[in-house]
């Protein structure tokens, strides 16, 4: 879905190895490609264990402050995740067993 003009800010919050997750409807993604105009393609965090084809593009908002949701794509193969903030800050997700849905 390609988004209009109230687009969202993008969400991040610090993984458990401090690198940045996107977050967005209770999923979470993964910075996989750095693209042209400083869009960044994100994966979705249950790409490998689950087989999620979900990805999103970020872009540099148009105010310079913050980066917004240019395009979603995909579709969810799976529930969200469950995470939790450490005291420390960081999000980091509870084990449990994906579920398939579709």
């Amino acid at each position: 879905m390609l988004l209009g003009l109230e687009d969202p800010p993008a969400v991040y919050v610090p993984s458990r190895t401090g690198k940045a997750l996107l977050l967005h409807e209770g999923y979470t993604f993964y910075l996989k490609n750095l693209q042209s105009f400083g869009r960044k393609q994100w994966y979705c965090s249950s790409r490998d264990m689950a087989g999620c084809r979900a990805d999103v593009i970020t872009a540099p908002s148009k105010t310079g402050d913050g980066d917004i949701l240019f395009l979603v794509r995909g579709r969810h193969i799976h529930r969200p995740p469950n995470y939790y903030f450490t005291p420390d800050g960081k999000y980091v997700r509870r084990k449990d067993i994906y579920h398939r849905y579709r």
